[in-house]
């Protein structure tokens, strides 16, 4: 099999609006609230400068997103655009790469409820809440993405209740005086070091990876040309600017990060401006929003990642059947489901959490240049437009991605490296060392 025609049965429901909301709970408006503690100490407190540098790489890269997803509006993402805009080997390579993410998100999300769990309901074993979280997001996947963003809905609210509750508190103590504006989340002139900065936006990066989720529910969106681009860019902004103001804020809270426990560093935050009864519920809104939203999102996103690659016949093609009466991809959906059980029952977060950048910056590096080969030095175009569209804003993403990808720890790199050695492995034994065709998709019986 060479080539495989698009006749996809993925159902059709999701609006510009419902693909905003999957992203944006994907990227999970709390996370701050979550990972604070860990960012505190490699950008010597200057969180929300990490932030703001995620949101300008991704912004760039969302915008090279924009162009493929017009021009390609399939499931696969990173696999259908770096295929479509190269080559189909490029194209395993690059979506392999991105798959180590996904495959992982799942994990790193039921991991951080378990442990908000185990802190919130001491009697309850570890195990229990693992198995629960992956049980119901593997049965709501069956049920269908239209579920999964109804879902999401709910748990939009909560968030946006607890971060609600943390702004207002906040502005109230700075005008009664009790706190005063301070810059050490954005400059730190005592420990100032861009390269902690980098590796902590390094792991920020994870916090945005929501834009990508949005491009692979193509296929089951409404004008997908149009509202594919529109919800990333919306998502992206609109998170970005959310995160660094929540952590401008922490940092008026808390300018002696330092003295911060960095495994509750933001719920002791929290403590400050509102007291006990914020600190639980935004334990509960943690552990739902990573375990149910965020879990239920990965799960969805990295499904759909592995049906078109079963599709095309790079992977096996049992991952491209469909479930009879909800026509979602469910053999792809339960080994997501087993493979996240197994991970989060073996691995500790901190290791999980050191892999998740590497396929994600490599995908985006890939991903940017694929967009100035096929439309600006392939393409018919000679406008400064163009060389705006086509080759400054995807070449920025490229450069900032890969300032990023560059500033990742060595075990990220090593245990990405070997990832993506499976990957050409795969390729290698797939295409008898290159010697019939990579398959991939044929667009022509939709276009």
């Amino acid at each position: 099999m060479e080539e495989t025609g698009i006749g996809s049965g993925l159902k059709v429901s999701l609006s510009t609006k419902d693909l905003l909301v999957y992203g944006i709970t994907f990227m999970i408006p709390v996370a701050p609230l979550a990972f604070y503690g860990s960012f505190l100490e490699p950008a010597n407190g200057m969180v929300a400068l990490a932030y703001f540098i995620g949101m300008v790489a991704m912004l760039f890269t969302g915008f090279s997103y924009a162009t493929m997803s017009a021009a390609f509006p399939y499931s696969g993402s990173v696999y259908t655009y770096v295929q479509q805009g190269t080559n189909a080997g490029l194209g395993f390579i690059g979506g392999w790469g991105i798959t180590l993410d996904y495959f992982l998100i799942p994990v790193i999300t039921y991991l951080i409820s378990q442990s908000f769990g185990e802190s919130l309901l001491p009697d309850v074993p570890g195990w229990v809440w693992i198995i629960v979280l992956v049980v119901f997001n593997t049965w709501i996947n069956i049920l269908g993405s239209n579920i999964v963003t109804k879902v999401s809905w709910i748990l939009f609210v909560l968030q946006g209740l607890v971060l609600s509750a943390f702004i207002i508190g906040t502005l109230k103590l700075l005008f009664t005086g009790a706190i005063q504006p301070h810059a050490i989340s954005w400059y730190n002139p005592t420990h100032f070091n861009i390269q902690g900065v980098l590796q902590a936006t390094g792991i920020v990066i994870v916090s945005y990876l929501g834009f990508d989720a949005i491009s692979t529910l193509s296929e089951e969106t409404e004008n997908p040309r149009q509202s594919v681009g529109r919800a990333i860019i919306l998502s992206i902004v609109a998170i970005g600017l959310l995160f660094v103001v929540i952590t401008t804020l922490a940092g008026f809270v808390a300018p002696d990060y330092q003295k911060l426990n960095p495994d509750t560093a933001f719920l002791g935050i929290l403590q400050r401006v509102g007291g006990t009864w914020l600190v639980k519920l935004a334990d509960i809104t943690i552990i739902l929003s990573f375990g149910f939203a965020s879990g239920q999102e990965g799960q969805t996103a990295i499904s759909r990642i592995l049906y078109a690659m079963g599709r095309d016949g790079i992977l096996p093609s049992p991952l491209a059947k469909l479930h009879r009466k909800y026509q979602t991809p469910v053999n792809a959906i339960l080994l997501v489901g087993l493979i996240s059980l197994v991970i989060s029952l073996t691995l500790s977060q901190t290791a999980v959490s050191n892999l998740i950048s590497f396929g994600a910056l490599f995908g985006f590096i890939l991903l940017n240049l694929s967009v100035i080969w096929k439309f600006y030095i392939k393409g018919d175009h000679d406008s400064f437009l163009a060389f705006v569209k086509y080759a400054l804003s995807p070449f920025i993403g490229f450069a900032v991605s890969s300032w990023i990808f560059l500033s990742l720890s060595l075990d990220a790199k090593i245990l990405g490296a070997i990832w993506i050695l499976v990957g050409l492995v795969i390729l290698l034994v797939k295409t008898k060392f290159f010697k019939t065709k990579t398959p991939s998709l044929d667009f022509s019986s939709k276009d």
